[in-house]
């Protein structure tokens, strides 16, 4: 496979170029609906959770509700999944147990076997599936049974779908590169050669990919191979894997803008950045007003872009706060998650 790289290289007259805050984050014409939102309250990677699930309603209310156990493998998620139109959060736990809760009454109406340590979902209505992922397996499940599809030897801790759900794309941390995935199947098409994705998101034709550890941005365009990676000021020199929290900046929660054109990124530094999708560049960043240090990590976009929810997890609260500014608007104590999910 023939892959063209072109690297951004940001110097230090560079970087302190960069504004602070960009002028408006341009929302783009899509239709909104106020969104309710969801996620697994923070746990470590291994072992015991809290057992609850974060939510905030469109009316700007917050509450917690439970699944699992308290205090052992069975409360511990990580990334959830949801399917909005049977009103199902899928809640897959580090014990080997997916929990199904109703999100209009909020009752856990079911659970089923899915494998071992999967903290990680996501739902594909198009295929009747649910893809769970832990650092070792992949596995795929039906969505209204729970049966399983197929499982394969290799995982990671993002995941993304390409258009349609065609594709399913697998990156890790600790990965040196991206498997594209048969999402109907499990078939791995190929790998890509781009690694150390903390997290992964699919926009305007590109797959973006974010390195927690050098704060560097990549973006794939599958259709010609083509890699552009984007250098930020999101560093942190003394960075390591094993103590994350004690990290002062590293990327986590993507999102992406309604019409697709832009991503956004939380970094533990306390900024959002921004990042173009239809030509990848790196645009920006804008410093969340609370006190220093914020480290950002579960984002989503809400008001049609306009504003968003982020946890700042050394502050154990999530904030509602303007994009273009970085005012928070509304304070959620006591409320967090590492990954937000809307449902419209």
């Amino acid at each position: 496979m023939q892959t063209t790289r072109s690297l951004t290289i940001l110097c230090l007259a560079a970087l302190l170029a960069v504004p602070t805050a960009w002028a408006q984050p341009h929302p783009e014409t899509a239709p909104y609906a106020p969104a309710m939102l969801a996620g697994a309250f923070p746990a470590p990677p291994t072992g015991a959770g809290p057992g609850k699930i974060a939510v905030v309603t469109p009316a700007g209310q917050a509450h917690s509700v439970a699944f699992g156990q308290a205090g052992s493998p069975s409360g511990n998620s990580f990334y959830i999944a949801v399917d909005p139109v049977a009103h199902r959060l899928f809640v897959p736990t580090n014990v080997g147990t997916t929990y199904v809760l109703n999100t209009r009454t909020w009752k856990v109406e079911r659970s089923f076997p899915s494998i071992a340590g999967g903290r990680v979902a996501k739902v594909s209505k198009r295929l009747g599936l649910l893809l769970v992922l832990s650092g070792r397996e992949l596995a795929a499940y039906g969505l209204v049974d729970g049966t399983l599809r197929y499982t394969v030897p290799f995982g990671g801790n993002a995941l993304a779908f390409g258009p349609h759900d065609a594709h399913l794309y697998v990156g890790g941390n600790m990965d040196n590169s991206i498997a594209d995935v048969d999402s109907a199947t499990g078939r791995m098409l190929r790998r890509i050669p781009v690694a150390h994705s903390g997290d992964l998101a699919w926009a305007d034709g590109w797959l973006f990919s974010a390195d927690i550890r050098n704060g560097v941005m990549t973006a794939v365009d599958p259709q010609d191979n083509r890699i552009v990676e984007m250098a930020t000021p999101e560093v942190d020199p003394a960075f390591r894997y094993d103590r994350i929290p004690a990290a002062t900046a590293g990327f986590m929660q993507l999102a992406v803008s309604p019409g697709g054109r832009t991503v956004y990124a939380a970094g533990f530094s306390g900024h959002v950045l921004r990042f173009s999708a239809h030509e990848p560049a790196y645009l920006g960043e804008v410093k969340l007003a609370v006190p220093s240090p914020a480290k950002l990590s579960g984002l989503t976009l809400i008001d049609g872009g306009h504003q968003a929810v982020v946890t700042v997890e050394n502050r154990k609260e999530a904030v509602r706060f303007d994009l273009s500014s970085g005012k928070v608007l509304q304070r959620f104590a006591d409320i967090s998650s590492n990954r937000w999910v809307a449902m419209q």
